[in-house]
């Protein structure tokens, strides 16, 4: 559910331009303000988790996650709806990275990153439906997708009933918790891995909120005269390609090992990328997001299940939810990025900077990390 404060809005994005007089540049701060709030309190929330335990955390993430995000209903000027869309990124941020823990909680190995993708499935799911669902809405009242926001009151009912889950070990306070696990990844050596894992998520989430929710809306509207109610279901197309690829991540990993499969991702996000600038008609766009999601969707759950184990349980709240403060970074930074390279330099460059930025990612990862890996073992 955590993903839907950026699929419900995706649609209706020109329409909202609309409504309050302001650019296409200036309106992806609808999308980028709810991830300041998570690159803000993502890291303290992650603390909280592992201080005061899942159940208390994930309650008061659902309460702020659909109070907020059912206040846009009611925002008349841009200004209030960035604030309350600030607001329910705090709630966003924590039902999105609490979820993961619980999961790391549960789970070990192979099976751990399988549940990732089953739980990323479910996510994209929710997602893949949430543009379809806005955009009709939408049809009668631009502001009426933020309704759907009130699904997360019965969840909250339904997450109030899990068992009460207080850390029994003592948990440090925050900056002393922050150096205890940087130092646990420091004498494991998985440090550079992590800080590697943590780059290319900012990219491939870059690719997914900084233009397949918030420049392929734009490029719907503007180059191919797509009304409202359809343009969520071609944005799908992304949410789509996700979902296919995380409900058989445990068969690509047999089939294609771990890295082989990374390489591949980042390669399909390039080709995904190229297809969609290049794009002659608004079903080629589809095609482009397709691919591009399906290479996200085969990197993400990866990405999930490696920041669930490299802490160990003591630190998994935090370093999961570091993982979640590049997500929010990236998606902060991705779609007013995104809209204004769009509005400055028109639809095509975007695309073509991420087909560069990902087909690089693909060709040097390996490289890149054998090359830090060799130096931190010499320097250790």
């Amino acid at each position: 559910m955590g993903t839907l404060g950026f699929s419900v809005t995706a649609p209706i994005l020109p329409d909202l331009a609309d409504v309050f007089g302001v650019s296409r540049g200036s309106i992806g701060l609808v999308q980028g303000s709810i991830s300041f709030a998570g690159v803000m309190f993502s890291a303290i929330i992650g603390y909280l988790a592992d201080r005061i335990g899942r159940r208390r955390v994930i309650l008061a993430a659902l309460a702020l996650f659909s109070v907020f995000g059912v206040a846009g209903f009611f925002a008349r000027t841009f200004w209030a709806l960035v604030t309350v869309r600030f607001l329910q990124g705090v709630g966003t941020s924590g039902i999105l990275g609490v979820g993961i823990v619980l999961i790391g909680d549960a789970f070990e190995g192979a099976a751990r990153t399988r549940a990732m993708g089953i739980n990323m499935t479910g996510l994209q799911t929710t997602s893949l439906l949430g543009p379809v669902i806005a955009g009709l809405l939408a049809v009668n009242g631009t502001f009426r997708p933020f309704l759907i926001f009130l699904i997360g009151i019965p969840l909250a009912a339904w997450a109030s009933r899990m068992p009460a889950d207080r850390p029994t070990e003592t948990v440090e306070k925050p900056l002393r918790h922050l150096r205890a696990a940087l130092a646990t990844m420091r004498r494991e050596q998985t440090l550079a891995d992590f800080a590697g894992v943590l780059a290319a998520t900012f990219v491939a989430t870059y690719l997914l909120h900084g233009l397949g929710l918030t420049v392929v809306p734009l490029l719907l509207d503007d180059e191919f005269g797509i009304e409202v109610a359809a343009r969520g279901v071609y944005i799908a197309a992304f949410q789509l390609g996700i979902v296919l690829a995380a409900i058989r991540i445990g068969v690509l990993i047999d089939r294609m090992g771990k890295a082989n499969l990374i390489t591949a991702a980042f390669a399909l996000m390039a080709g995904g990328s190229a297809v969609t600038a290049l794009a002659p008609s608004a079903n080629w766009v589809v095609a482009g997001l397709a691919v591009c999601g399906f290479g996200f969707g085969a990197f993400v759950p990866q990405a999930q299940a490696y920041a669930a184990t490299v802490g160990g349980p003591h630190y998994r709240g935090l370093t999961v939810l570091v993982w979640v403060t590049i997500i929010r970074l990236s998606q902060l930074a991705g779609p007013p990025a995104g809209s204004m390279v769009y509005d400055a330099t028109g639809p095509t460059v975007p695309f073509w900077s991420a087909a560069v930025v990902t087909g690089a990612l693909a060709v040097a990862w390996i490289p890149v990390r054998r090359a830090v890996s060799s130096a931190t073992s010499a320097a250790g």
